[in-house]
């Protein structure tokens, strides 16, 4: 089910690809998909709930940028009764985006973004933002509040997920005309309750009200019907993003690990971002799911690339612990120079016992935007040697996000290349 609202405006671009912003002065408008058959979705124990909305639309390209998840949730007991509100219900410190457990986006059918585990996701990417984008996030979903029903039984949020996809710096219209099913899809899966919330007596979630807002420019018909001819004369259209992709690794039980990471199949990796998930801690409802996130002793570690390229060069890696900050350092100066690291708003406090994650990064800002590392004519393995001060159970695994520059060929097939 969709609604539209038109806002005019001048919307003037040029480029040379269909993809991209083009000169169209008959303005922009928003459009507003809902799930179709079911208005309230719930969640309880081990029960999780998936959602799917469906964005579709035969003439439009949308303005990914720009678009919101809006929904209304409430906590329920375990009785089936509208909690009371009040100090006594606590979640995470992540908020309400905490809801989510994964997210999946499919256009024509292809799968562009899947991420089982979007909480983590969400504790790696905000962590590194600034104390105003912070803020913001606490007013849209509660962000940093871990008492959001202290007033209300039910919280309305608003969520713009911070995945490549949907990237504030990426430039492009999505041309959803042009996909065989003319769809974009949004498939949420909601979370146990036990992970959102740290308190006992929350034993239901439910989801209602749920809406996505795109905004959307109207291309020129004489755009739309070259583009159809081309594709199919076997000429595709491309949108170009940055996909993230998480991977699991349990650790051996020993001081030492050695993680293989598989990356035959990315051809330009930006980065790659790294945390340690403790079941023991994931299965204790009080601990908070968000800041659970400790080093795990980490004393070193370094990237082998190949046989003889490692990151540092040498045997001795970038060093870590409760009083060294030199892998905090490193993980953010790869990406950033000094300037914008004293932007972003970082708790060194917590750093090594509630907020872990470490990686390296092979785009800096202040590179071309692609600049990336390449894994052609090599056996596609990126490897990370650690070493731990207390040797981590064989629960503790690993999760590592990592970050490449992809293309969605959109033709007759649709295609991530």
């Amino acid at each position: 089910m969709s609604e539209e609202v038109a806002v005019p405006r001048n919307w003037i671009f040029s480029t040379n690809s269909f993809a991209k912003s083009y000169s169209d002065p008959r303005g922009e408008g928003v459009s507003i998909y809902s799930p179709i058959g079911q208005s309230t979705y719930t969640t309880k124990s081990r029960n999780l709930t998936p959602i799917k909305i469906t964005c579709n639309s035969n003439s439009v390209s949308f303005i990914l940028q720009k678009l919101i998840l809006s929904m209304d949730v409430s906590a329920y007991d375990n009785a089936g009764n509208l909690i009371t509100p009040g100090t006594g219900v606590k979640n995470t410190y992540l908020g309400l985006e905490s809801i989510i457990q994964s997210l999946t986006i499919k256009a024509g059918g292809e799968t562009v973004v899947n991420i089982p585990n979007y909480p983590l996701y969400l504790v790696q990417t905000y962590r590194n933002l600034s104390a105003g984008s912070k803020k913001l996030l606490s007013q849209l979903s509660g962000y940093g509040n871990t008492n959001i029903f202290a007033t209300s039984s039910t919280i309305s949020i608003n969520h713009h997920p911070f995945v490549g996809f949907f990237h504030l710096t990426n430039d492009q219209f999505f041309p959803v005309w042009a996909l065989p099913n003319q769809a974009l899809e949004i498939i949420i899966t909601l979370a146990d309750p036990s992970t959102v919330f740290t308190s006992a007596g929350v034993g239901e979630i439910r989801v209602s009200n749920i809406r996505t807002l795109i905004s959307y420019v109207t291309p020129p018909p004489s755009s739309v019907i070259n583009s159809t001819r081309a594709i199919s004369d076997g000429k595709p259209i491309f949108y170009d993003y940055v996909r993230s992709t998480q991977t699991e690794n349990a650790c051996s039980g020993g001081n030492r690990n050695t993680f293989l990471l598989h990356m035959s199949g990315v051809r330009s990796l930006q980065g790659i971002e790294m945390s340690f998930v403790d079941d023991d801690v994931l299965n204790d409802q009080t601990k908070d799911k968000a800041l659970m996130y400790s080093s795990q002793g980490l004393r070193e570690w370094r990237i082998q690339l190949g046989a003889n390229l490692t990151i540092p060069s040498g045997t001795q890696g970038f060093s870590h612990s409760p009083s060294d900050n030199q892998t905090l350092l490193v993980t953010q100066l790869s990406n950033n120079n000094f300037d914008q690291l004293g932007e972003m708003d970082m708790s060194f406090a917590d750093y090594d016992s509630k907020a872990f994650s470490f990686g390296w990064s092979f785009a800096s800002k202040d590179e071309g935007s692609q600049a990336a590392l390449s894994f052609t004519g090599t056996d596609g393995l990126l490897r990370v040697h650690m070493q731990h001060a207390v040797a981590p159970t064989q629960k503790v695994r690993m999760v590592t996000c990592y970050h490449e520059n992809v293309t969605l060929s959109i033709g007759v097939v649709v295609t991530v290349v």
